[in-house]
């Protein structure tokens, strides 16, 4: 059954569907009943009754053939070859706004578009922001045809108002006056200055401090420096290391980047290897290593990492990086040195022994040592990782060989990190696991996952100062590590104070409390003997540490005895009689030489 409806009659536009009446009903190719008379044939393109197509190629024609081949309406195929009607076709909402400037529509959007998308009600200024709100740069004279230089005043009377005017009229800030039609004359020729290099430096310095005040800050982001490391060419490199050696050539350059290094470990708190610029440039001047800012600032962007904020650099690269071009000019700052008697005693003057209970002795923080920041830094987390555990010996090394050893089935000698890091909390040595990994690659490596586990053992008792472990006291690591009876009797010579000579005492108890020459005694022989010789140090009267300390032969006899007894050396008799025999001058008794000769 058919049914009649009315619809409303469509305006005139130029169009297949338009130019008839929806009263002129075409005839239906397919029989409408109740459930499809409200279904359109042939439905225009984005409704839900637009009909499924697929193109196909036949006889070198595109030709548009439905999925469901039993829908196919009686139309000649011509009829899908045509563009559907723009006016009628797309009823689909559009997504965005400006969909209707593309290249599908080329004959314009008519009325019906404005009415039913509402255009007209656009926010122009935020969708099109460069072609309403962008002024258009008027020009001051027809010679100027570019916006970067300035404009040419046709007099000179007065040329910093015509700069000023014409760039506020251009909405900018004021640039810097072109004087390149002034020509001298014969006054103005005895006001010229012939350094025209200094000038020009002046002048980059001034624009470069207009451009960072001027340029603002994005994001939050400090834009001194760049988010990627900067990389050099070969000539760029030889340049800033021949400008580095050149302003910070001097001898104590090295020791100022050694305290360097200390101060800004002090502000990387998490240990991450980066620090902000600012604090870089704020200790640098404050140490003395006095760099111009272009240099220090060109030598800190090659240190950047895109992984870390902005402006943070690697301070220990930087530092290394510095200390490479100075080694052309200090090669010897990089060998161990040992140091003046007078700078040790300044050196030992300064730390207070009530500091801490421990010295920290037992790790080689010295500033004798070459210079290494991974090193300085590995040594530092050890002081802090074992700064509350019991370094008197506590540290089982046996236990630690044998576990490791066990682990190693077929004592290759080497492990991979997870065995060592099992092994060593298996044995309770409170270490992290990043300083584990960093010992390991710096001192244990083999391949580029096995490290020797045995030289991860030997570094520990090296740092450690276990000097049970070291039987052969011939061995480097105990001549290295170990100081000799006479250098303990040499500093305690050259301490005047009393005070002085307890603290070194008392660093030789923290470093030797495994050793004992008698077990019953508590206290180790040469510890007594160290408090032996600060007894006869007491009666020293001069103050000059440079000339040996002598006392009558009688005199040092009856002192000598006196402290055997005491601190219950058990020194012969006959032993003493023949090392005051050998150091007798003129009826005085050297006191410094008899201290080495009984020590012995």
């Amino acid at each position: 059954m058919q049914t009649a409806r009315s619809l409303p009659i469509i305006q005139c536009h130029s169009g297949e569907f338009s130019q008839k009446r929806m009263r002129v009903q075409p005839e239906p190719p397919i029989p409408i009943r109740y459930a499809t008379a409200a279904i359109p044939t042939l439905a225009p393109f984005g409704t839900d009754y637009t009909p499924e197509h697929t193109m196909k190629i036949i006889g070198g024609r595109r030709i548009v053939v439905p999925r469901s081949i039993a829908a196919i309406p009686k139309i000649f195929p011509a009829s899908f070859i045509r563009r559907p009607d723009p006016a009628v076709a797309p009823t689909k909402p559009i997504q965005h706004a400006t969909a209707i400037d593309s290249a599908k529509f080329q004959n314009g959007n008519t009325a019906r578009f404005d009415t039913t998308y509402r255009t007209e009600y656009i926010n122009r200024l935020r969708n099109f922001p460069d072609q309403y709100t962008k002024p258009t740069r008027q020009f001051k004279t027809a010679l100027n045809q570019y916006s970067v230089l300035p404009p040419i005043s046709a007099t000179n009377n007065n040329p910093n108002d015509t700069m000023e005017r014409n760039s506020l009229s251009d909405g900018q800030q004021p640039q810097q006056p072109f004087y390149d039609q002034i020509v001298p004359g014969n006054d103005t020729m005895q006001q010229l200055h012939y350094n025209s290099e200094r000038e020009y430096y002046e002048q980059q310095q001034q624009q470069q401090q207009q451009q960072q005040q001027q340029q603002p800050m994005m994001n939050n982001e400090d834009p001194y420096l760049p988010v990627e490391p900067v990389i050099l060419t070969d000539f760029e490199e030889t340049r800033l290391s021949e400008q580095i050696r050149t302003q910070l050539g001097s001898g104590v350059t090295v020791d100022r980047l050694k305290i360097l290094f200390q101060e800004l470990l002090a502000y990387d708190a998490n240990s991450t290897g980066y620090v902000h610029y600012s604090s870089i440039q704020s200790l640098t001047y404050q140490l003395g290593l006095h760099m111009a800012e272009d240099t220090l600032r060109f030598a800190m962007c090659k240190f950047v990492s895109p992984n870390q904020p902005r402006g943070f650099v690697n301070y220990e690269d930087l530092i290394r990086y510095i200390g490479k071009c100075l080694s052309a000019i200090s090669p010897n700052q990089y060998e161990y040195q040992q140091q003046q008697p007078q700078q040790q005693q300044q050196q030992q003057g300064q730390n207070s022994p009530q500091k801490s209970a421990k010295p920290s002795a037992n790790f080689k923080l010295n500033d004798d040592d070459p210079f290494d920041p991974d090193e300085r830094q590995i040594r530092v987390l050890l002081n802090q990782n074992l700064k509350h555990f019991d370094l008197t010996g506590t540290i089982d090394f046996d236990k630690l060989t044998y576990e490791l050893s066990t682990v190693d089935r077929n004592q290759s000698g080497v492990l991979n990190r997870q065995q060592v890091e099992e092994v060593v909390y298996k044995v309770r040595i409170p270490l992290q696991r990043s300083l584990i990994y960093q010992i390991l690659e710096k001192h244990c490596r083999t391949t580029s996952k096995l490290y020797d586990w045995k030289a991860f053992v030997r570094y520990l008792q090296e740092q450690i100062f276990d000097i049970k472990q070291i039987q052969d006291r011939s061995s480097p690591v105990y001549q290295q590590y170990v100081p000799s009876r006479d250098k303990w009797l040499d500093d305690l010579q050259r301490e005047f104070h009393e005070k002085d000579r307890l603290r070194i005492i008392e660093r030789f108890i923290s470093n030797n409390e495994g050793v004992r020459s008698e077990s019953t005694h508590p206290t180790a022989w040469f510890t007594r003997f160290l408090r032996l010789a600060n007894a006869m140090y007491t009666h020293r009267r001069n103050s000059n540490v440079s000339q040996d300390f002598v006392l009558p032969r009688e005199e040092a006899r009856r002192l000598f005895r006196a402290y055997n007894h005491i601190w219950d050396l058990k020194i012969d008799e006959g032993r003493m009689q023949k090392v005051f025999e050998g150091c007798s001058r003129n009826g005085h008794v050297v006191i410094d030489e008899a201290l080495k000769q009984l020590a012995k």
